[in-house]
């Protein structure tokens, strides 16, 4: 699993805005941070608005259209929010541990191998289940027919009359076979491509904070 994702505000500061930042008391150091990284979730979220790296390259679009816009959810500030801050130290992250390796699944890219065994380990289905409305339909129009009381040959079963008499797993083979289907992989890879949202350089970490300090300096104290 891809590491939770945090950005470390103090880690990107070159030599001259550490400098600039030493220089300063505890309280407006600690303000300071605070600020720089609330400004840095705020690029995130153009980033995400614009569905769009820092660096101005678009995000590889999803496999199926959606309406919604990618990590639009990840990026909402109780989510994604100040996790420590002192006067030494601010770190933008995530509280809840599972949306911070989604962030980071996302920042970096994943690949993952999946398995069939896995997946009817985490999908176990009662013996006795039924099948769904969307299987029944689809047996409707692969041509499933079946002999019914009442009626001379085989005939073509209404959707109810699926769903109380065929189950999830047999409806399941059915379809395999009246598809004409091979049997699937045993393995197969799940690749997440590379979405980076969240960033700043070295570069602009030392502008935001030059702006910062001198509208603090400046500021009543």
């Amino acid at each position: 699993m891809a590491e939770p994702l945090n950005l470390d505000l103090r880690g990107l500061l070159g030599v001259r805005a550490q400098l600039a930042l030493a220089t300063l008391p505890p309280q407006l150091r600690r303000r300071l941070l605070n600020n720089a990284l609330k400004r840095v979730r705020a690029q995130a979220r153009r980033n995400v608005s614009g569905q769009a790296s820092p660096d101005g390259a678009p995000f590889p679009p999803r496999k199926r259209k959606g309406r919604r816009k990618m990590l639009a959810g990840l990026v909402k500030p109780k989510h994604l929010n100040v996790t420590q801050l002192n006067a030494d130290q601010g770190v933008l992250g995530w509280r809840n541990g599972l949306m911070g390796h989604i962030a980071g699944q996302h920042q970096d890219g994943y690949t993952e191998r999946r398995t069939a065994a896995q997946m009817r380990r985490w999908n176990r289905v009662q013996p006795n289940q039924a099948c769904t409305e969307k299987q029944a339909k689809r047996l409707r129009r692969l041509g499933f027919r079946v002999r019914q009381a009442g009626k001379r040959g085989l005939s073509r079963p209404s959707v109810p009359w699926i769903q109380e008499h065929v189950g999830f797993l047999q409806a399941g083979l059915l379809i395999r076979v009246l598809r004409d289907e091979q049997p699937g992989p045993q393995s197969w890879e799940i690749t997440l491509p590379k979405r980076t949202f969240l960033g700043i350089t070295q570069e602009e970490t030392g502008r935001l904070v030059a702006q910062l300090l001198e509208q603090i300096l400046n500021s009543p104290r």
